[in-house]
Parts: C-alpha cells; structure tokens; sequence
C-alpha cells in the first residue's frame, strides 16, 4: 500500500514504516495516543524520526468489531487520503 510498508510482523507485534509519519513529530504523537486507547493494543511506539510504528496487540481482541472500528477510525483521522477498505483489507493480512 503507497506510503506503508511491513517492517516486521510476528504473532502479537506489527512494525511499519509510514511515510506520512516521518518528520511529524504532531502526527505521530497524536496517532500514538488514539492507537493506545484501542482495546486489544498493548504497547504503541513512534519514531517520528525514521517514520516508524511498533504495535503490541492481543490479537483475539483487536479483531473484535469494536476495536477494528477504532482503528479504522484512528487510522482515517491519521491518513484521511488512504481508503479504509485497502487499508482494513491490508491491515488484516498482517495481524
């Protein structure tokens, strides 16, 4: 997907690198803080420096309705340019 690449992904953990992220150091620490408050997301990290994010995740309750919802909705406050769908599509395949 433009503007996102998988760093690395294991069972409970997903790092990206994020396009949009580096250099914004707003960007990525109001992106953190709304990650963190998603249910099922233990740990969130930025690098607004590298452009990087690291999220530590139950998986059982991340994809529950509710906690896709908010990161749909974390994510299209973030990135309103990227359509939801790719980026829910895309995002599954990876946790």
């Amino acid at each position: 997907m433009n503007g996102f690449a998988v760093i690395d992904s294991r069972p409970g953990q997903l790092s990206l690198a994020i396009d949009k992220l580096k250099g914004n150091d707003d960007l990525a620490r109001g992106f953190q803080a709304d990650l963190a408050r998603i249910w099922g997301i233990r740990r969130v990290e930025t690098d607004p420096g590298q452009g990087l994010l690291v999220v530590s995740y139950n998986k059982q309750q991340l994809t529950s309705l509710i906690s896709l919802l908010a990161l749909k909705a974390a994510f299209a406050k973030s990135f309103p340019e990227v359509n939801p769908m790719q980026l829910a599509a895309w995002l599954s395949q990876r946790i």
